[in-house]
C-alpha cells in the first residue's frame, strides 16, 4: 500500500524545476513589458507629432485638412506646453492639438516617467537627406541618452517650415494669366510678380518673388488678348505648413514697384515636405487706356 505525499528528494526536485522555470520565466516577462513600455512611448511621440504638425492622411473634399499647431500659427512651439495652453504668445492659436484619446496628464512623458525632450534646430537637421525641423526623444529603459536603448525612431520632424530664422528657398511654379484690352494698337513691356501672405506666429506677413518679365506681343485696339506665361520662379522663404494666400500683381517697371494691378487671394495649402509649389494662380485682368 502507496502512503499518500511527496517525499523530501520528489520536493527538492520540485523546486528546483520551478527554479529553473521562474529564472526562464522571468527575463521573458520583462522583455515583454519593456517591449510594451517602448511601445507606448512611440505612440506619445506619435500623438505629439500630430499635434505639432498635423495628420497627413486627414482630407476633406480632396484637400488635407488638419495641419495641427504649425498649421493655426506659422511656427513651431517654443514647447510642448504650447499645445495643450494658449501663452498668449501666438497669434491664431486654436488647441488643444493633442489628438482625441491622448492622455493629457502624460502626454510629454514617457513609459517610465521622463519628460521627453522635443528640441528645435535652428538651422535644421540633416537626417538620412532630409531637413529635420525638430526631434523629440526618449532615454529609453535605462534613463541615459546616448545609450543603444534611446528612442527617437519616426519621431524626427520633417517640417517644411524650418522656422527660428532659418528658410530656405521655395521654388514656384505653374502659368501666370494675363488678359488685356487697349483703346488703341499697342505692344506693351509689362512685369508681374506673385505675392504669398502667410503666418508668422506673431500675426502674418507676406513675400514676394522676383520681377517676371511678361512677353505680351501686340494688343489690337478692342480685342482682349489673354497672355498664359510659364513661370519657374523663387520666395525668399518657404511658407509654413497649412493655409496661406497668393495674389498676381501687375507693374509697368522691371523693379516691380509702380503696380498698375493685382488679383484677389488665392488660397493655397502647403503640406510638410513639399519643396516646390505648382499653382496657376487667378487670372489677372488689366485695361490699357
Amino acid at each position: 500500500m502507496n502512503k499518500a505525499g511527496f517525499t523530501l528528494i520528489e520536493i527538492i526536485v520540485t523546486m528546483a524545476i520551478m527554479s529553473i522555470l521562474a529564472g526562464a520565466l522571468v527575463p521573458m516577462v520583462y522583455r515583454v513589458w519593456e517591449s510594451n513600455e517602448i511601445a507606448l512611448t512611440r505612440a506619445r511621440m506619435a500623438d505629439l507629432k500630430t499635434a505639432i504638425a498635423g495628420d497627413p492622411n486627414l482630407y476633406q473634399q480632396g484637400i488635407r485638412s488638419d495641419y495641427g499647431f504649425v498649421g493655426d500659427i506659422g511656427d513651431l512651439p517654443d514647447t510642448l506646453d504650447d499645445l495643450i495652453s494658449d501663452s498668449g504668445a501666438w497669434i491664431g492659436w486654436n488647441g488643444s492639438y493633442l489628438p482625441g484619446g491622448s492622455d493629457p496628464v502624460n502626454f510629454m512623458r514617457d513609459a517610465w516617467g521622463r519628460d521627453i525632450v522635443y528640441s528645435v534646430h535652428s538651422p535644421p537637421l540633416l537626417i538620412a537627406g532630409k531637413e529635420v525641423a525638430a526631434t523629440l526623444r526618449s532615454a529609453g529603459p535605462d534613463g541615459n541618452f546616448g545609450t543603444a536603448d534611446d528612442i527617437d525612431e519616426n519621431s524626427a520632424l520633417e517640417l517644411q517650415i524650418l522656422s527660428k530664422d532659418v528658410w530656405p528657398t521655395a521654388s514656384i511654379r505653374g502659368n501666370l494669366n494675363i488678359t488685356l484690352t487697349a483703346t488703341t494698337e499697342v505692344t506693351p513691356v509689362y512685369y508681374a510678380n506673385l505675392r504669398a501672405t502667410y503666418r508668422t506666429g506673431s500675426g502674418v506677413a507676406t513675400a514676394s518673388t522676383g520681377c517676371i518679365g511678361l512677353n505680351i506681343g501686340l494688343v489690337q485696339s478692342g480685342v482682349a488678348k489673354t497672355v498664359a506665361q510659364a513661370i519657374d520662379t523663387s520666395f525668399p522663404l518657404t511658407l509654413p505648413i497649412g493655409q496661406s494666400t497668393l495674389r498676381s500683381r501687375l507693374f509697368s517697371d522691371a523693379d516691380c514697384s509702380l503696380l498698375l494691378e493685382e488679383t484677389n487671394d488665392m488660397a493655397i495649402f502647403v503640406s510638410d515636405g513639399l519643396r516646390e509649389l505648382s499653382v496657376n494662380p487667378p487670372m489677372l485682368y488689366y485695361r490699357i487706356d
